[in-house]
């Protein structure tokens, strides 16, 4: 797919791996739609980021835990910006969930953030995909679906869904649209979250390291460049998986 001038919506892009991808793939020469939550000013910083004219580019608000919200913001971007060719899966929240101490709300909560709204995310943008015979959906998941960390069971668990999710939508949607995923390592760590021990996450990998945000953009383009993959879930984690 010819990926100049097409248009991507990027969730979660006001802030650490989604600012990246969509810094890059205004790179590429793609326009680029920006959603944030609450992050406006990391969706501000995300648009000055972006090469070329920022009037290419758009940044729209809305919570996808509602569906009728992520209907409203498939709408207006493609209202404003043009058909959306490329769909990244990026926002997600991650917190601690002891086993004997999570709640109700904080199980659907993770689910509707992590799993939910990237399901009807792509049930709403690969309609007009399927119409114009042309579409790429890329999921961010995590190693921590294969395995899980026992104080984050249900963020690991909607993980995981998100994986299945993905292999499932590559079905359903081909051959007009590709369907990926991709799952980071220890990439990025969230500063609020300083009680992660991540030199158990270096001694744990092949390659002793923390990745770079850099590893995931490779990744992301190269899954755009490439028209002959899709239902894959490539992990991006130093070797974790294997280790």
């Amino acid at each position: 797919m010819d990926l100049q001038n097409k248009v991507a919506l990027v969730t979660g892009a006001g802030v650490r791996l989604g600012q990246a991808i969509a810094q890059k793939l205004g790179q590429m020469g793609m326009r680029v739609v920006i959603h944030y939550h609450h992050s406006e000013k990391g969706a501000k910083q995300t648009l000055k980021l972006l090469s070329g004219n920022e009037l290419r580019n758009l940044i729209l608000q809305a919570d996808l835990k509602e569906v009728s919200a992520i209907k409203e913001l498939v709408r207006k971007a493609e209202e404003q910006s043009g058909p959306i060719s490329v769909l990244i899966n990026n926002a997600a929240d991650f917190f601690p969930t002891p086993l004997f101490s999570t709640t109700e709300e904080e199980w659907d909560h993770l689910f509707e953030i992590n799993l939910k709204a990237p399901f009807f995310l792509a049930q709403t943008v690969a309609k007009g995909m399927k119409k114009r015979g042309e579409g790429k959906i890329i999921n961010l998941v995590d190693v921590s679906a294969d395995r899980p960390w026992v104080s984050f069971l249900p963020y690991c668990t909607s993980k995981a869904g998100l994986g299945s999710l993905t292999k499932g939508l590559a079905r359903a949607l081909a051959p007009e649209i590709q369907v990926n995923a991709i799952a980071p390592g220890t990439i990025l760590p969230p500063p609020e979250h300083a009680e992660m021990d991540l030199s158990v996450s270096v001694e744990q990998s092949l390659l002793k390291r923390i990745g770079l945000a850099e590893d995931i953009v490779q990744t992301v383009e190269y899954l755009l460049k490439s028209d002959f993959v899709t239902g894959t879930i490539l992990p991006v984690d130093g070797g974790r998986s294997v280790y």
